[in-house]
């Protein structure tokens, strides 16, 4: 359980979820990562992809000009 994944934009903001919050099998949560916003491409001010995690209760981790999703694991110290 110690997993994380960093969610990074173009412009440097980034947000982590515990790898468990994207686990269907721990949580009924979704994330979501969308290219498209009402059937049209997402703009170029949240596009060209945008990560949303509608069950937030403030938007603080949607991330828009999504650039990289990393999975790292925590390294434990003795």
């Amino acid at each position: 359980m110690t997993a994380y994944v960093i969610a990074e934009a173009e412009d440097g903001y980034k947000v982590v979820f515990a790898l468990a919050e994207l686990d269907s099998g721990m949580t009924n949560s979704e994330i979501l990562v969308a290219d498209t916003m009402d059937g049209a491409p997402i703009d170029a001010k949240r596009g060209p992809f945008r990560l949303v995690a509608p069950h937030d209760k403030r938007p603080a981790r949607w991330v828009r000009m999504l650039k990289s999703i990393t999975v790292s694991a925590s390294k434990e110290s003795n």
